[in-house]
C-alpha cells in the first residue's frame, strides 16, 4: 500500500515515514501542495495524509484540488493538523476528507486510521 505524506515540517514527515514504513507501507513525501497533481498522477497513492497549515498552497487548497480532479477524487485523504476546532473537522469532511487526525497522534492510531481509510476508499471506488 502506498501512502503520500504532505507536510511542510520535515520533522513530522520523518516521523510519519518512520511509523508508516514500520507498518510496511510504501511512503512518498511532499513538502507542499503545489505539486499534488503530479504526485498523484505519478505515484498513484492509496491514501494521502495531508497537513492543513503549509506555505504557498495550503492543505485546504490542496484538498479542494484533489477532490475536484477525476484522477484523485476517490483517493482517501486523512487530514493531520494541529488545528483542533470542530469547524475545521466539519469543513474537512464537507470537502471530502475521510478522517481528521489532530496532532499529536499515536503510531497505532495513525496506522488504524489509514487501514480504515483504505477500506472506505475501496468501497467508494467500487460504488462509482
Amino acid at each position: 500500500m502506498r501512502i503520500l505524506v504532505m507536510d511542510d515540517n520535515s520533522d513530522i514527515r520523518v516521523l510519519l515515514v518512520s511509523v508508516l514504513q514500520r507498518a510496511e507501507f510504501e511512503v512518498i513525501e511532499a513538502a507542499d501542495g503545489t505539486t499534488v497533481a503530479a504526485w498523484v498522477e505519478d505515484a498513484t497513492p492509496d491514501v494521502i495524509i495531508l497537513d492543513l497549515m503549509m506555505p504557498g498552497m495550503d492543505g485546504w487548497e490542496t484538498l479542494e484540488q484533489l477532490k475536484s480532479n477525476t484522477a484523485s477524487k476517490h483517493i482517501p485523504v486523512i487530514i493531520s493538523s494541529a488545528l483542533r476546532d470542530e469547524e475545521d473537522f466539519e469543513k474537512a469532511r464537507r470537502m471530502g476528507a475521510v478522517d481528521y487526525m489532530p496532532k499529536p497522534w499515536s503510531a497505532d492510531d495513525l496506522v488504524a486510521r489509514i487501514r480504515k481509510a483504505v477500506t472506505v476508499g475501496k468501497s467508494k471506488r467500487e460504488a462509482a
